[in-house]
């Protein structure tokens, strides 16, 4: 085989190689979008700020309170604090696979949150802050344990802490302050080598 029989191998391998790459971040990028698209269809925003920008006919990237990465093109930022959004936190942003960070916070998101948010493994930012959330704070919490800042004050979760939080080995901020919360205090929280800041303020809790 000579060198320009070579080349031409080479070359044929590369562009199918791009193609597939290509293919398959179109596709990912996609399923970011939809998941977004469903989202947006399930909440209200009583000035259409999602409902007029978040449309399929522009990027995803270049959505109101979404970034995405670099290298991947994937959605890893929701910012959507202070845009007077009403509804239940759909199920559908667990589909956001790459997502580091949630802040859904200074709206009126109600009820229970959607077990499908355990599955954002990578995620280093949750915060739901000043919302009208209800029920237990989910044991499910637990698995994300790259996340970093925890914010859920004033709400109106209630039970105990589940003692699943010990799980989050890198918690920096833990912030459940003004809800309802009841039972005892976990002890063993504050045996975190990482956690610099906690705010249990204003509920029943006791210990």
């Amino acid at each position: 085989m000579n060198c320009n029989t070579c080349f031409h191998l080479l070359l044929g391998l590369f562009i199918q190689c791009s193609v597939l790459c290509l293919a398959m971040t179109v596709r990912n990028l996609n399923s970011d979008q939809f998941a977004l698209l469903e989202f947006k269809d399930r909440i209200v925003g009583p000035q259409n700020v999602l409902a007029n920008n978040w449309t399929a006919s522009t990027s995803v990237c270049n959505w109101i309170g979404v970034s995405c990465s670099i290298l991947h093109k994937r959605v890893i930022d929701l910012n959507l604090t202070s845009m007077n959004l009403r509804g239940i936190i759909p199920p559908h942003l667990g589909n956001l696979s790459f997502l580091l960070s949630l802040d859904l916070s200074s709206n009126h998101f109600y009820s229970h949150l959607p077990k499908e948010l355990g599955q954002l493994h990578r995620l280093r930012i949750l915060q739901l802050s000043y919302n009208h959330l209800s029920g237990e704070i989910p044991s499910w919490l637990g698995n994300l344990k790259r996340v970093r800042r925890l914010k859920m004050k004033n709400n109106n979760f209630i039970g105990i802490i589940p003692e699943s939080l010990v799980n989050i080995s890198n918690l920096e901020i833990l912030n459940l302050g003004f809800n309802q919360l009841s039972g005892q205090i976990l002890e063993s929280i504050f045996n975190s080598t990482t956690l610099k800041e906690i705010n249990l303020l204003d509920n029943k809790l006791e210990g």
